[in-house]
């Protein structure tokens, strides 16, 4: 989805992790990359706008009943998608 020259950084601290997924790392024994990987730990749907646009598509969110949070960013990269903790 990203081009071969942008990255998604993605701020593992802008949001709370659902205990549910704490119970399924602990229980399951997988590592935190993985956890981040296969269940988003949270993270349902994400919307990428330019800088410029964010505090309007947040207005238009909150508008329509939606609760938004700022998660990353978009930098130079080779098109992946990376986890900060």
């Amino acid at each position: 989805m990203l081009p071969d020259h942008l990255d998604a950084v993605i701020d593992a601290r802008a949001w709370p992790v659902p205990p549910l997924f704490r119970f399924l790392q602990e229980r399951g024994r997988v590592e935190t990359e993985e956890m981040y990987r296969v269940f988003n730990m949270g993270i349902g749907l994400v919307v990428v706008v330019r800088a410029g646009d964010r505090e309007r598509a947040v207005r238009s969110l909150t508008r329509h009943g939606q609760r938004s949070l700022l998660i990353g960013r978009i930098e130079k990269g080779h098109g992946r998608a990376r986890v900060c903790f």
